[in-house]
């Protein structure tokens, strides 16, 4: 059914971050695919190098029984170890590369959505048109490839600020975050909210919800149980 049109105004906090969660969501096959083999890489190294300074631990707690070795002393007998060091530091290099390789492959391929879409004549990804949201420069036409580039690029100060960025869109009467006020953007919706974009919200906040209530569980469980260890 076929929404009827309503006068532009800026978009709601929750609606925006409605659509930049289906935009992600999206783009997570297509991420998931080509960040895997460094994800993967990386976890190798990560194993390795966990495995390593184990059995070097377990070497020297069990050349001394019952002497708890000291953490600086540890420290100096390990930068002492050539041999050991050489293997640290390699499997230590592996892992920052791989790590280094996802990141990179991750900003591209998500500038490139963000930037070509809002550049686009739908003036919005394909989350913000599925929500009615639109893209534009402040006299209400096409942002273009310079805009769009700037606008996301922006967007790491969203980050940098903790998100207070992001937040400021629900505080402007305009609507407009931080990535919006350097870029000389806005952003505009012209249907009225879909019911199914209620629903799926809903479910987004319930989900939060639950994964917050079951870290307070969780946490709560090893209070409880470091409080039985301490008085048995």
């Amino acid at each position: 059914m076929n929404l009827p049109p309503v006068a532009d105004t800026p978009p709601g906090f929750w609606r925006r971050s409605l659509a930049y969660s289906l935009d992600w969501l999206l783009l997570a096959p297509l991420l998931g695919y080509l960040v895997a083999p460094h994800l993967l890489a990386a976890w190798t190294a990560l194993r390795r190098l966990n495995s390593l300074l184990q059995d070097w631990l377990l070497a020297k707690m069990l050349a001394a029984p019952g002497v708890l070795p000291s953490p600086l002393g540890l420290s100096h007998e390990l930068m002492q170890d050539a041999p050991l060091l050489a293997s640290v530091n390699a499997l230590a290099t592996q892992l920052s590369q791989a790590l280094t390789a996802a990141l990179a492959i991750a900003a591209v391929t998500a500038a490139l959505y963000f930037i070509a879409f809002e550049a686009s004549d739908w003036r919005a990804t394909p989350g913000k048109r599925l929500l009615g949201i639109t893209v534009v420069d402040l006299a209400g036409q096409r942002i273009g490839w310079r805009r769009a580039a700037a606008r996301f690029a922006a967007g790491s100060l969203n980050w940098l600020s903790f998100n207070l960025g992001h937040a400021l869109a629900a505080w402007r009467p305009d609507g407009r975050a931080l990535h919006d006020l350097v870029a000389g953007t806005a952003t505009v919706v012209h249907t009225p909210m879909p019911g199914w974009a209620r629903g799926l919200l809903f479910a987004e906040l319930l989900l939060l919800l639950g994964l917050v209530a079951g870290l307070l569980l969780r946490l709560l469980w090893l209070l409880a149980q470091i409080q039985e260890a301490g008085l048995s």
